[in-house]
């Protein structure tokens, strides 16, 4: 058995705090308009309206970052101890949930600039990779608690496959709209 570079519950309590911050910071790109008439429910709706873009990728970002973040609790749970290459995938998917809220922030106010969709589809791409990534290096190292290998293993990998093969196929379109234009 390999030693663990770091308890489990360290690096469940890190994941925890950086995706309740990334979380909570996109809401920082929400504002509130200023109106000339504070009683107009019309002018209120108009300046609202226009921030459509930026509620819609708030939204998004926040089902995308709570999905993760379950997935997530859902695979630590099959895993006995953390290896240096486990806790290397680890930190990449922690780098993007931290960035998350920058991509958030950029296709929501920029949501026809073709490179917010590149920069937003890509951290999905490098933090699902990563993922996957970690899920094998676990397999192969023997990190994983037997009753995963038993039943659990094939379903999250064939699971995670599939998220890898539509996020790539996403940002590989949001990559040729970019150099198409």
């Amino acid at each position: 058995m390999t030693p663990s570079v770091i308890s489990r519950n360290r690096l469940e309590c890190l994941f925890d705090g950086i995706f309740a911050i990334a979380m909570t910071i996109l809401v920082l790109e929400l504002k509130v308009p200023d109106l000339a008439d504070p009683h107009s429910a019309v002018e209120m709706g108009r300046k609202m309206a226009v921030y459509a873009p930026v509620f819609g990728s708030y939204v998004l970002s926040f089902v995308v970052l709570g999905l993760f973040w379950f997935r997530h609790n859902e695979q630590f749970h099959h895993c006995q101890f953390i290896t240096n290459r486990m806790l290397v995938f680890q930190l990449v998917q922690l780098a993007m949930a931290a960035f998350f809220p920058f991509c958030a922030a950029l296709l929501g106010r920029y949501p026809a600039n073709s490179l917010s969709s590149v920069f937003y589809s890509g951290c999905v791409f490098i933090y699902l990779w990563a993922v996957w990534a970690n899920w094998l290096v676990a397999k192969n190292a023997g990190a994983l608690k037997p009753e995963a290998l038993a039943g659990q293993y094939g379903r999250i990998r064939q699971r995670l496959r599939r998220s890898c093969l539509v996020i790539t196929l996403l940002f590989g379109y949001t990559v040729f709209k970019l150099f198409a234009q």
